[in-house]
């Protein structure tokens, strides 16, 4: 399958858990009925018998399922809307702390470097990075629910177990959970499940006051402890099924993660590594957090304890079985674990790239295939691309402050005199703004990538603020360039509230978006081809030709025309709310409007990624002389 197919599939899976959810609550409602009639036969029964509550009660039923219904639909709302920050809410709630990005600790130092070199290689944003401190076992996961949003967290015994390729190998695992689309529906998984286990949390509640309060010092105390009872069985009774939808959801997604971690990183021998020093380890992958069961199917390994009779419902496949699809020689013994010594990565050799305006050669017929399936090419481009960032600018994207500057210094006015009041205006330092005055075009957008992960953690007035100041930048000349227009966008889609109705599917089909198709492909048209009116038409009918039958309506296109920047944004909205199938097909017409010459300039290349982007579909780092 290729990542458009995956997100079908994913997408697919969140109508089977309704399914599953539905299911689970009508036994819950079968269950309270039977625990209600129970308790109501026990606490009345010397007063006017047992007989006076039979066993069926049509009205009686009605109300219990009315209840039960609204308690855990109400109580999956509330957990569901407390993760709507994405996989940062997610992380905190699992007790994770974020990774501050000027940490001088050598292991989360070595795990930042390998989590953005994979953001890079596979064209997503940088993820926030968190670590659970107080957590033994070797475990990872990731959450959110779009790239844009995501979190990767690991536990300290994961930073201080395994070597550079095992860590490698276990950020590529979670890296095809964020490109396959598993975090969304693992984040509402998370909801669901709280809403199946919050009656077992209520009768345990009742059990422990009653327990706590003498016999007789208040009236129907024991009914209470009866109610109490029945409730927290039925509420175990929720926990199994919970762990069978989580095993119905979990367990064959980690083959693929295996699989896609080791075509990613051509290196079996990391992700292998990891899983077999699970197996070796004391804690093995072991959480203690509360919070650790409802998230179980979210982690690297099983987080939770099973039992033999029980391994059915196991969120994860068996680790030998695992291995063996990895390493099919596996003999079955485990190695024994110590601590790795941590080396800080050293420096690489210099980025032997394309030097500031050359063009790559691509084949666009290849680009839809590498949409979230990055090579181990890609991977070693963007270890390259990364070095290649100057230290002073990696420096400041680390602190909130500094990430600040940096953005602010990109989008700095070329002309000195103007220049020189945006940096008074903005109370910034001229040296520092200096850190990327002649950076090299491609390297603009991944700065901004390792600087916003700092930026998140703002709090909501200096977000505002800064939005602000980016927006009175871009703004001051009153003309708008596409790199301004794509740094702004990409900056304002990472600080916006994921979740919600932005989320939802509204285009199943092309054709109410011929339109905006026509926006996005001119607009492509025209920046590959700069002042080349009918080389910019040649670019755009290879794009149309890939979105329209031959026969059918042609759509409009004025090649001398400026590019509308407000229709583009508006028309990439709209196909946020598109079907990944329609999705695939606007990227594949992109992708042959930027590619008709056979190369991609500096700006189409920042246009397609902000489109990729936008849509949810992250495209890796364009290869010379190889496909994208």
């Amino acid at each position: 399958m290729n990542f458009f197919e995956h997100q079908d599939r994913a997408r697919a899976s969140t109508t089977r858990l309704v399914f599953l959810f539905t299911i689970a609550v009508g036994a819950i409602v079968v269950a309270l009925y039977v625990a209600s009639r129970i308790v109501l036969r026990y606490a009345f029964a010397s007063s006017v018998g047992p007989y006076a509550f039979p066993w069926w009660d049509a009205k009686g039923f009605v109300i219990i399922a009315v209840a039960a219904v609204l308690l855990v639909g109400t109580a999956s709302l509330v957990k569901t809307l407390s993760l709507r920050q994405g996989g940062a809410a997610v992380a905190r709630m699992l007790g994770g702390r974020p990774i501050s990005p000027n940490t001088s600790d050598p292991e989360e130092m070595r795990f930042r470097n390998v989590v953005e070199e994979m953001a890079i290689a596979s064209g997503v944003p940088v993820p926030e990075m968190f670590v659970l401190d107080r957590e033994e076992g070797i475990n990872a996961f990731a959450a959110g629910f779009t790239p844009g949003d995501a979190a990767v967290a690991v536990t300290r015994g994961t930073l201080r177990t395994l070597n550079r390729d095992e860590l490698q190998g276990v950020v590529a695992h979670e890296f095809s959970h964020i490109l396959n689309g598993d975090m969304r529906l693992n984040v509402r998984l998370i909801g669901i499940l709280f809403g199946i286990l919050v009656i077992g949390i209520i009768g345990r509640v009742l059990t422990r006051t009653t327990g706590r309060v003498r016999q007789g010092s208040k009236r129907g105390l024991p009914v209470i402890a009866i109610a109490g009872l029945l409730l927290f069985v039925i509420g175990y009774v929720g926990v199994l099924v919970g762990r069978m939808i989580q095993s119905a959801v979990s367990r064959q997604r980690e083959f693929l993660a295996d699989a896609s971690a080791v075509q990613f990183t051509r290196n079996p021998r990391g992700i292998g590594g990891a899983l077999k020093k699970i197996g070796g380890y004391r804690p093995g992958s072991r959480l203690e957090a509360p919070n650790a069961e409802q998230a179980g199917h979210l982690f690297f390994g099983q987080g939770t304890p099973v039992s033999l009779f029980a391994r059915w419902m196991a969120t994860h496949p068996p680790l030998a079985e695992r291995i063996r699809r990895i390493d099919p020689h596996f003999d079955g013994r485990f190695p024994d674990v110590f601590p790795e010594q941590v080396l800080v990565d050293a420096a690489v050799q210099a980025f032997a790239g394309f030097a500031p305006g050359e063009s790559v050669r691509v084949d666009p017929v290849d680009v839809v295939g590498r949409v979230g399936s990055p090579t181990p090419e890609h991977l070693a481009a963007g270890l390259r691309l990364r070095e290649r960032i100057p230290q002073e600018a990696r420096s400041m994207a680390s602190s909130p402050g500094g990430a600040k500057t940096l953005l602010f210094a990109l989008l700095l006015d070329e002309r000195e005199e103007l220049r020189r009041e945006q940096i008074e205006s903005l109370g910034l330092a001229e040296c520092d703004c200096d850190a990327v005055r002649h950076i090299d075009p491609r390297l603009r957008l991944p700065i901004a990538d390792l600087a916003l992960p700092s930026i998140k953690q703002l709090s909501p007035g200096e977000t505002a603020d800064f939005l602000e100041k980016i927006d009175a930048l871009v703004l001051a000349d009153r003309e708008t360039t596409l790199f301004e227009f794509c740094l702004r966008w990409i900056v304002r889609k990472r600080l916006a509230i994921p979740g919600g109705a932005e989320d939802r599917i509204l285009h199943r089909s092309l054709g109410p978006l011929l339109g905006d198709a026509a926006v996005v492909l001119g607009a492509l048209a025209r920046e590959g081809n700069p002042g080349d009116s009918e080389g910019a038409r040649q670019a755009f009918q290879a794009g149309a030709a890939r979105l329209v039958d031959p026969a059918g309506t042609a759509l409009p296109f004025r090649p001398g025309e400026r590019t509308d920047l407000r229709r583009l944004g508006k028309a990439l909205d709209r196909f946020a709310h598109a079907s990944f199938r329609v999705r695939e097909k606007v990227i594949d017409g992109c992708a042959h409007a930027a590619f008709a010459d056979r190369s991609v300039s500096i700006e189409e290349a920042d246009l397609l990624r902000v489109v990729g982007f936008t849509l949810d579909c992250p495209l890796p780092p364009f290869l010379k002389g190889k496909a994208a």
